[in-house]
């Protein structure tokens, strides 16, 4: 197993310093884990069916307001597709630790109360899945504030919301480049870019919208580009053109959009459309939606059906809830990592019944021949949990028991775990380790 905060060995030192080293390691740990779990409780606290929470933060010394995208959920005007029942998998062994060969490191955040104030939030933690060691940076000063996306990796660049759209290298070294003066951004089909946004007044979802292309590393800026007036936002650039959040009438949906030419809508989209993920081939989004509301007044939303759309090719495939469950369980674009590197499968949590209990569980969905929902081993957790993806996309990093990391390799069927708390936050991204 994982020993998380033990410090380095040094050769040659004196085993009573060693000693008190290990000690201090593991009051470390504990005190992490104490603070994780207190973040965990109180950071993931969702909206309820009476309306949108709006948790409105000062946005560093911009002062901006940042809101949920609203929604509305008419019933679906088709019958959607339904596909194979998930089947079920055999009792796995316990597991061991998860391997150093992994060579990929787990960014979380937060791992503090959230008391935000103007320097920013709390720091992060960076969970080496190499080394197994674990170490809090305070130089990632993210701004509190409800936004999708909060962070975005993009090459070896991290773009979240500091003062601005801000930008760091993925291992926290070096300065921090502050990118645009809008909190509002969304990731690129061009590795290194990101769009920025910028609404009418700093509102979110007011028009104008306006969008510009930006290289992170530095280097001459795309031109302004001013969004149609029913699009209410920019989701993500893909190799098909511009994901859009739309409006049609009382209703929105989304639709793929090239500067010049009408926006195009997607298949069953407007028609109670919730966001999954999306990046430049793919766009996974739920159908037939409703809200629900937990034992603990959370509210969640179940989707009867998560269709994964091909930007490039048009191929358009559609995953019914899984038997037992209330339905998928959609977290909004740019919120959790759902696709795997390569675009051969998707990670997918879906609600157990009763859905008051407030639990769900995590599945798999084959983008082959075959249109499958697998489950993942060992993986109950409780609503809002999320997930990554190791840097070869070989293995899915989830909550599992214990409330730690656990890992799932898909090409063999092991399961691995760690000592690391896991995954209610309000950011976690696997990117690949420094030096590699």
């Amino acid at each position: 197993m994982k020993t998380g905060l033990n410090p380095r060995h040094d050769a040659g030192r004196p085993a009573e310093a060693e000693m008190a080293d290990a000690e201090m390691a593991d009051a470390q740990m504990v005190d992490a884990e104490a603070l994780i779990k207190e973040a965990r409780r109180r950071q993931r606290r969702r909206y309820l069916v009476t309306g949108t929470a709006i948790m409105a933060i000062a946005a560093g010394v911009l002062g901006v307001a940042a809101s949920q995208r609203d929604r509305s959920r008419p019933q679906p005007r088709t019958q959607p597709k339904v596909t194979a029942p998930a089947r079920t998998i055999s009792r796995a062994p316990l597991p061991g630790p998860i391997p150093r060969d992994v060579d990929t490191t787990v960014l979380m955040w937060p791992v503090g109360p959230p008391a935000f104030g103007p320097a920013g939030g709390p720091p992060a933690y960076l969970d080496n899945l190499g080394t197994g060691r674990l170490t809090l940076r305070q130089t990632l000063s993210l701004v509190g504030g409800d936004y999708q996306p909060y962070l975005i990796a993009t090459g070896r660049w991290l773009v979240y919301v500091g003062h601005g759209a801000t930008a760091s290298r993925d291992d926290l070294t070096g300065r921090q480049r502050v990118l645009g003066d809008t909190p509002f951004f969304a990731s690129s089909a061009t590795p290194g870019d990101v769009w920025l946004e910028r609404y009418r007044g700093d509102t979110l979802g007011q028009a104008p919208v306006r969008v510009q292309s930006v290289p992170v590393a530095g280097g001459p800026r795309g031109p302004v580009i001013r969004l149609p007036a029913q699009a209410t936002g920019l989701i993500a650039g893909t190799d098909a053109g511009l994901l859009l959040q739309v409006r049609h009438g009382q209703d929105w949906g989304l639709a793929l959009w090239q500067p010049g030419a009408a926006p195009r809508g997607l298949p069953y989209s407007p028609a109670s459309v919730d966001g999954v993920a999306a990046d430049a081939r793919l766009v996974a989004y739920g159908t037939g939606c409703a809200t629900y509301v937990t034992a603990a007044n959370d509210g969640f939303d179940a989707c009867r059906v998560l269709r994964v759309l091909n930007v490039v090719t048009g191929t358009l495939r559609s995953f019914a809830a899984p038997p037992g469950t209330a339905g998928w369980m959609p977290d909004g674009f740019g919120t959790i990592s759902a696709i795997a590197p390569g675009d051969r499968m998707i990670a997918a949590y879906a609600a157990v019944r009763p859905q008051r209990q407030g639990q769900a569980r995590l599945y798999l969905l084959g983008l082959g021949s075959r249109a499958q929902a697998t489950p993942v081993p060992y993986s109950a957790a409780s609503f809002f949990a999320l997930t990554g993806w190791s840097a070869g996309g070989s293995w899915l990093l989830y909550q599992g028991p214990g409330e730690h990391m656990w890992a799932y390799q898909v090409t063999t069927g092991r399961v691995r775990s760690s000592r690391t708390p896991c995954c209610q936050y309000t950011v976690m991204i696997a990117v690949r380790s420094p030096g590699r």
